[in-house]
């Protein structure tokens, strides 16, 4: 019984003497955290800007692009003329911020006026591209959007609108 009353002892005795030396060998540090919350973004259309795609004489049907850039061009037998301009857009939010523009990924219909008659909208683009940043001043900063209209051979005459979403998110 005594041997087991040494041995217990001793070893107590090695424990406390482990717990001594890992308490000599920790250390501690305070760390800090920050966190920034950015303004809310607003996106609006620039007043009297629409994507315009001017008179077009249909002929047998074909595309009118107007991209972004304000560049445009046809395919097929039809004639575009006048005004054909991108859509100007812009963006607020918090200075130098980072921002992605998101595009409808699918056609929209443009319908005539007083009508029931479609052309279809699609292949949209922006410029610029992809992300961009927003003024470090400002907080500002201005895009376009152009795409692809298609026109059927024969299309009825007449004025056709709709619309369609675009959106800005922080990257």
């Amino acid at each position: 019984m005594r041997n087991s009353l040494r041995l217990a002892a001793v070893g107590i005795a090695i424990g406390a003497a482990s717990l001594a030396t890992s308490a000599q060998a920790a250390a501690s540090a305070t760390a800090t955290a920050t966190a920034e919350v950015l303004s809310s973004l607003t996106l609006t259309v620039d007043a009297g800007s629409q994507l315009d795609f001017g008179q077009i004489a249909a002929n047998t049907g074909g595309t009118v692009t107007v991209n972004a850039d304000s560049t445009v061009s046809t395919t097929g037998a039809l004639v575009s003329t006048g005004t054909r301009a991108p859509v100007s857009l812009t963006v607020t939010g918090s200075k130098g911020a980072l921002v992605a523009v998101t595009l409808p990924a699918a056609a929209v219909n443009l319908t005539r006026g007083g009508g029931t008659e479609t052309m279809s909208l699609g292949g949209f683009n922006s410029s610029p591209n992809g992300s961009f940043q927003l003024d470090t001043v400002t907080g500002q900063s201005s895009f376009t959007v152009g795409g692809t209209l298609t026109v059927g051979s024969n299309q009825t005459p007449g004025t056709y609108s709709g619309t369609f979403a675009v959106s800005v998110e922080y990257q």
